[in-house]
């Protein structure tokens, strides 16, 4: 009897000894069921992108009250700054924490998902309880973010297909140089802009007003070059190093832009844009954004002008470039996935699907505490109040359903999901280049590729052919050729399996 007694002593401190342990995790702290379905809230820690705000704490308090109430899940915000480098180092040593921030410029996602830094969700957004989030976006988004067959991260509807626009200040161009019939004709290749650039320069040195803002040019920009300069024609994989699919053509076949008819015109045209001061001598020395413009390009959508002349003295005129392109690398600009040795990916999961379809919530995660942070105008905009929680809200959750801030249109998001719902997706949108035996020849070749091409992008080469046979002779003996060859390989395969 004695013996069955001491039996069954031991047996009920295993049992308290074991509920203990899984009480707690994470340093002990409690944290529920690991689902969100328990008596205590489950914390879940998020890799933010960006800085931390100046002031987050009153905010986090607001979002964890509702959250918790809601789907009982709290967050613990850690901001990874503009570098990559710690959130890659949390990510590849097995850190048990929750949800990354990764994108195609930002802690790579293909990168992190085939070394097996983040969790396979393909399984879980199956489930049931998923469905709201995997119906909240059209399957190409999904497509564009599975990796060798997994999808690894919830992709954030935006301006997730891009649409390059020709923009303008309407007032300079159409009202004093009178040229909005110019203007209008601007599209995909560069020679189609020229004409609107010399008839302004021709009224400039003919007396006319000089150029606003101190402006030196009719198209002026930074040392980056003439924004989407490649986009209205290619499906890039790797940018860097100049190769991808050229739009429109039957075939898929990988080439380098750099040996495209069509782009050598344009860098010719931009050449020659620079010789005859169309566009600023000075761009190789600028290092930001320019505030105002002439004549420039830029990403977005139709209506975008609202936000593009947003507190300018100005009204801003577009015209498409091309058509809405959905790539991978416009659908991965912004995805969110979960640590793979996360011990909360049910969680982090339910989270993720509440931050994306749950649109009160997605106005505090955006803009902070309603009456504090922000207030609701009468036309339904919002208006912030201050700048303490302004976290960079593309690469939080959907904008889909995101109340936009004044003076944008009360509707402009939902210009911004009809542009994306309506693309076309590229034929690689679900292609992923596994580049790990290519490593020292992507190296060499990105080396090449940076002593040309931001002064080629500038036009400060006048012989455009001569530059870019060097550099193709130069890339060649980098093993160029190599890696497109064998990214046409993986392609070739890629489309016989869909």
């Amino acid at each position: 009897m004695k013996g069955k007694i001491k039996l069954l002593s031991l047996l009920l401190a295993l049992a308290m000894v074991a509920s203990l342990f899984a009480a707690c995790n994470n340093g002990g702290e409690p944290s529920g069921s690991g689902d969100g379905t328990g008596d205590e809230p489950v914390e879940i820690v998020w890799w933010h992108w960006g800085n931390a705000p100046n002031d987050d704490s009153a905010v986090v308090e607001a979002l964890n009250e509702k959250s918790a109430k809601d789907i009982g899940v709290t967050v613990k915000f850690v901001w990874a700054t503009d570098s990559a480098d710690k959130l890659n180092t949390a990510l590849s040593t097995g850190q048990k924490d929750d949800i990354a921030f990764v994108c195609s410029w930002f802690a790579s996602y293909d990168t992190s998902a085939q070394k097996g830094y983040l969790a396979p969700l393909t399984d879980m957004l199956k489930e049931e309880q998923f469905q709201e989030l995997y119906n909240s976006m059209p399957e190409f988004f999904w497509e564009s973010a599975t990796v060798n067959g997994e999808i690894y991260a919830v992709p954030t509807t935006k301006d997730s297909a891009a649409q390059n626009f020709w923009i303008c200040n309407k007032e300079y161009v159409f009202d004093k140089v009178g040229a909005e019939e110019e203007f209008n004709k601007a599209g995909a290749g560069l020679s189609t802009v020229t004409p609107l650039l010399r008839k302004i320069k021709e009224y400039v040195d003919n007396g006319g007003e000089t150029y606003p803002h101190d402006l030196t040019a009719p198209l002026n920009f930074n040392k980056s070059g003439l924004n989407g300069f490649e986009a209205a024609r290619w499906d890039s994989i790797l940018g860097d190093i100049h190769i991808g699919d050229k739009l429109g053509d039957d075939e898929v076949k990988i080439v380098s832009t750099w040996e495209d008819p069509d782009t050598i015109a344009d860098y010719k045209e931009m050449a020659m844009w620079r010789k005859e001061g169309l566009v600023n001598q000075d761009a190789q020395q600028i290092e930001s954004e320019l505030q105002y413009i002439v004549v420039s390009k830029a990403q977005g959508w139709e209506g975008a002008e609202a936000v593009w002349g947003n507190q300018k003295d100005y009204t801003v005129a577009i015209k498409a470039q091309h058509e809405p392109i959905a790539s991978r690398a416009t659908v991965n600009g912004s995805l969110n996935g979960i640590f793979a040795n996360s011990e909360k990916k049910e969680a982090a999961l339910k989270y993720l699907q509440y931050i994306n379809t749950n649109a009160e919530y997605r106005n505090m995660l955006a803009y902070g505490i309603q009456g504090e942070n922000w207030e609701l105008t009468e036309d339904g905009t919002v208006k912030t109040l201050n700048d303490d929680w302004a976290p960079g809200s593309f690469s939080q959750a959907s904008t889909w359903i995101l109340t936009p801030t004044t003076p944008s249109p009360v509707d402009m998001y939902e210009d911004v999901k009809e542009m994306s719902m309506n693309a076309t997706p590229t034929d690689l949108i679900g292609f992923t280049f596994v580049t790990e035996d290519y490593t020292n020849e992507i190296a060499a070749c990105t080396a090449v590729f940076q002593q040309y091409a931001a002064a080629l992008a500038c036009g400060a080469y006048e012989d455009v052919d001569a530059t870019l046979a060097q550099a193709m002779s130069e890339l060649e003996a980098a093993g160029y050729r190599k890696i497109i060859e064998g990214c046409q390989a993986q392609v070739d395969e890629y489309l016989a399996s869909k």
